[in-house]
């Protein structure tokens, strides 16, 4: 099909090339002859002309146009790309919706690539399995292991194939790894798709195509595969497996529905006349295992941040353990408000409702810290919650905090939108009040700080949170809500702080969220490649 192509020619668009095509003119090879014998490109892609060798002109003396010039230039150019599986100069100069037209003839030197990760932010995830597929063999690294033969492989391909690997995939492991090697060329599948009028993501087209996994692993989404690696570094063999053999599953099925793309949009594009596409081979084999199960729980049990590093900070600076409260207020006082005293390892929590209640448990506990999950500042303009403030255009909802948190890719609600309002309101309102009896006490955010941490988010599996806390260190009775494992883990964060390893993000004439540091140690080092 790429040597059908002519979008890629300055003047060139669809309606012109199916000109082309019509006129009998379906190929490079072709065009080429036609534009060497003189044939004017206005006599080309008139309507209704059948071009054979007998319509040429016998004297090729006259000079031809400078358009012709340019084509014949830029036709070898692309014969060049192709013949020495460079096919930067194609892609670059054809929309990504129309690289699927390379595609059906380059599969086979594809390399085709797919990684899971904690989570969808660059700045505070990072990847845990990362799978790559090429002429039947199967390559596989896992969290922390050495990537050189990921980068030779991505290297020596003259082709890199992905679904979403554009705007994910790519930079996300540029953005983990130094001197991670750019792909020479690069199609991306969701490009491909799109162009083929299919909507959602990988999973959703297979669907589409009738293309099926394995029973036990076609449940799996993004979100799953991210507990799996949580449930794995807790422990969990089994999950582990799976998640490998999610991530091979991914991989494996990426040729195949470049497959049933190209065979649609060339179906779509081109008469049944023209080259028909290659049959792609679907078998594999494992030409390169992940670190296994031990190895990945070995490294973890020396990179996953701990109590212990906190605990003995406190005894240098305070000659002891503190105490600290952890608050997930809710913003109705008849919903439930997670409560959480911590010292050291010990926790105690409770669920609460009034005002009152709060008040009294936290000053009957005299802790070192409150914190509090719930804004506890204004924007800047902002002398009021609601909506019918006078202040409301001029302060908008949003805070500074916010921002900082959306451009770290975590998920917040602005501090006023407004089913937040109420919890804004009670939150300021606590917040002066244990200030005015003397009480330090901050902002935080269990999400966030979980994000942060590689603990797992209460998500719809609490007991992943659970067993997260558990494994940093805190000792907790069974079966506790996510409101008191929000509270716990608000009271995490004011660990952070009182250990000065913590940052302060928001802004002076607004105020700040207490947010732990990111824990680096958990990141895939940048240094194995």
């Amino acid at each position: 099909m790429i040597e059908s192509t002519f979008i890629h020619i300055p003047g060139i668009g669809y309606q012109t090339e199916d000109r082309l095509w019509k006129n009998g003119i379906t190929t490079w090879a072709r065009l080429e002859e036609c534009l060497t014998n003189g044939i004017s490109i206005n006599d080309l892609i008139r309507s209704n002309r059948r071009f054979q060798p007998s319509l040429f002109p016998e004297d090729r003396s006259e000079p031809r146009e400078g358009r012709s010039i340019e084509w014949l230039q830029i036709l070898e150019l692309s014969r060049a790309s192709l013949l020495n599986r460079d096919y930067s100069f194609l892609l670059e100069n054809l929309d990504p919706r129309d690289h699927w037209r390379l595609l059906t003839t380059t599969w086979r030197d594809a390399l085709y690539l797919d990684i899971e990760t904690t989570g969808l932010s660059r700045e505070i995830h990072y990847p845990t399995v990362i799978g790559a597929y090429q002429e039947g063999a199967i390559y596989q690294w896992s969290w922390p292991e050495t990537l050189s033969q990921l980068f030779d492989l991505i290297r020596r391909s003259p082709l890199v194939v992905t679904f979403n690997g554009r705007r994910f995939d790519i930079p996300f492991l540029t953005h983990h790894f130094d001197g991670f090697p750019s792909p020479s060329a690069h199609i991306d599948l969701l490009d491909v798709s799109r162009a083929a009028g299919q909507s959602g993501g990988q999973k959703d087209i297979e669907s589409h195509f009738n293309l099926t996994r394995p029973e036990s692993l076609d449940d799996i989404q993004g979100e799953e595969a991210v507990q799996l690696w949580t449930r794995s570094l807790y422990g969990d063999p089994e999950s582990y497996q799976k998640l490998l053999a999610y991530n091979r599953t991914d991989v494996k099925m990426l040729p195949l529905l470049a497959d049933r793309l190209c065979k649609q949009l060339l179906a779509k594009t081109l008469s049944a006349s023209m080259p028909p596409q290659q049959k792609v081979d679907a078998q594999s084999h494992i030409a390169r295992s992940a670190h296994s199960f031990d190895a990945i729980q070995a490294n973890w049990a020396q990179r996953r941040p701990a109590a212990e590093q906190l605990l003995s900070s406190f005894k240098s600076r305070f000659g002891g353990n503190p105490r600290v409260v952890g608050i997930d207020l809710r913003g109705n006082p008849q919903n439930p408000t997670g409560w959480a005293l911590c010292c050291a390892q010990v926790v105690e929590t409770r669920i609460l409702f009034e005002d009152d209640e709060i008040v009294s448990a936290t000053l009957e506990a005299d802790p070192s810290v409150i914190s509090i999950d719930a804004p506890l500042c204004l924007p800047r303009g902002r002398l009021a919650v609601g909506d019918d403030s006078p202040c409301r255009k001029a302060g908008g909802i949003v805070r500074e905090i916010e921002r900082v948190l959306w451009s770290r890719g975590i998920s917040a609600y602005p501090a006023l939108i407004k089913h937040m309002q109420g919890l804004t309101q009670r939150g300021m309102r606590l917040a002066q009040h244990f200030r005015n009896l003397g009480y330090t006490t901050i902002e935080s955010y269990p999400g966030a700080a979980q994000d942060l941490l590689g603990i797992a988010r209460k998500g719809r599996d609490t007991s992943l949170l659970q067993k997260g806390l558990e494994a940093f260190g805190f000792s907790l009775r069974s079966r506790l809500t996510h409101d008191e494992l929000d509270a716990i883990t608000s009271a995490l964060v004011g660990y952070y702080f009182l250990a000065d390893d913590y940052e302060a993000i928001g802004a002076e004439d607004e105020g700040y969220m207490i947010v732990p540091h990111i824990q680096d140690k958990m990141r895939w080092s940048i240094n194995l490649a």
